[in-house]
């Protein structure tokens, strides 16, 4: 970070970070309007509040700055910053936002989206390899044939994503659902209400070198198996996403996997067959 001693060395598109409710906190400015080189006024998007315990929302809003006073720093980051104007166009893009979270959605975490992009949570391991999991927080994040988590029956549940419609906040899904809690699950393709600002969302995606399907082959095999009634341990919605995300194992390798049965299975034959030869003889008293 680095002290700001002249309103003029801010710009637009820039993470402040200052004194808030006697806390420091962040936020993206988006307009600057300056007096002389102490003071000045900036209109930062950030995640408010009207008071230090209520819930907070994310807003944009005028806040008067004496640098003889107050200490404001910019924030820099490793990641390469976006331009500023679509560092703003994405902070604004989450004004009237109510999912303030103290783990992974307070104001650094916003700031951060803005300014570099979505950022990794936290990895999930499957048999295939790590999954980087990440929060979805506007429609630009959202990638078709890729696996979302999202709460169905008030419980985590998973699908491949095949559209989304940001005009009317819906997102297309395929996965392991139902009418009811109880009844059958099948496999079926949903689109479901989804608003940004207070729902939340979730997204995987594989990591640089992982082998995986195209999202257009993800999407095409999640459709081969509408209407499927399989639903069990090992079969259920994660286990048919990633089976979509995967590259199975290809023909050749698979021919390979039979030859290598069959040769086991013969084997055992004849280890049966030479062992039964051998009681045989053992009770005529023969010996080999």
């Amino acid at each position: 970070m680095r002290l700001i001693r002249n309103i003029g060395q801010i710009q637009v598109g820039d993470v402040i970070v200052y004194k808030y409710w006697g806390l420091s906190h962040e936020g993206i400015v988006v307009k600057i309007t300056q007096k002389n080189e102490h003071e000045g006024s900036l209109d930062v998007i950030h995640y408010g509040a009207d008071s230090l315990f209520e819930k907070r929302t994310i807003t944009e809003e005028s806040k008067g700055f004496n640098l003889r006073i107050h200490k404001v720093y910019v924030m820099f980051f490793e990641s390469r910053a976006l331009e500023s104007d679509t560092v703003v166009k994405r902070a604004r893009s989450r004004v009237g936002e109510k999912r303030h979270h103290m783990s992974h959605n307070r104001s650094l975490h916003f700031v951060e989206w803005a300014k570099v992009g979505k950022h990794v949570e936290w990895t999930h391991p499957t048999a295939y390899g790590k999954l980087q999991l990440h929060y979805v927080y506007g429609w630009c994040d959202l990638e078709k044939g890729s696996i979302v988590e999202f709460t169905y029956y008030g419980i985590n549940h998973q699908g491949i994503l095949t559209e989304f419609d940001e005009e009317h906040k819906t997102i297309t899904v395929i996965h392991y659902g139902s009418h009811s809690l109880f009844s059958t699950r099948t496999i079926m393709e949903d689109t479901l209400d989804m608003d940004l600002k207070t729902q939340s969302l979730k997204m995987y995606q594989c990591v640089d070198g992982m082998r995986h399907n195209e999202p257009s082959e993800v999407i095409r095999k999640a459709k081969t198996r509408l209407g499927e009634q399989k639903w069990r341990a090992g079969n259920r919605s994660w286990d048919f996403c990633l089976k979509c995300l995967f590259v199975a194992k290809t023909e050749s390798e698979d021919s390979l996997d039979n030859n290598a049965k069959c040769k086991d299975s013969v084997d055992k034959n004849a280890e049966q067959k030479g062992k039964l030869r051998y009681v045989k003889l053992h009770l005529l008293g023969i010996y080999e």
